[in-house]
């Protein structure tokens, strides 16, 4: 990526949590709809990344793959972001799973928590 690029993703990063903590809940799902490349940058959603893994686990909660460096565990959104941009900070909504298992579940509700 080149440094302009690094550049702009990183003012846009600044300029969406400023923004984000005087938006409400609704203006909040409304945005992040369209925002998804900056979403996954939050500091907010990382921290949230790592506390789902530390509660589960880094494996994949459908076939139980191991994380690996070169083949992270992505963590699931139950009900899609795309349908539910509501629950995209809600830790009662996320699960990890391996990157096949994600990408077969796409935007379908699925819940593989044993909780």
């Amino acid at each position: 990526m080149k440094k302009a690029a690094r550049l702009k993703l990183r003012a846009k990063k600044i300029s969406w949590q400023m923004r984000s903590e005087s938006m409400s809940d609704n203006e909040l799902a409304d945005h992040l709809r369209v925002t998804t490349p900056v979403f996954l940058v939050l500091d907010s959603w990382k921290k949230l990344r790592l506390e789902v893994i530390r509660i589960y686990g880094n494996a994949c909660l459908k076939c139980g793959r191991e994380g690996t460096k070169k083949s992270p565990i992505n963590i699931d959104h139950i009900k899609p972001r795309k349908y539910y941009p509501e629950l995209a900070m809600d830790i009662n909504n996320l699960q990890p799973l391996c990157a096949g298992c994600n990408k077969r579940k796409g935007n379908k509700i699925a819940d593989y928590r044993k909780i």
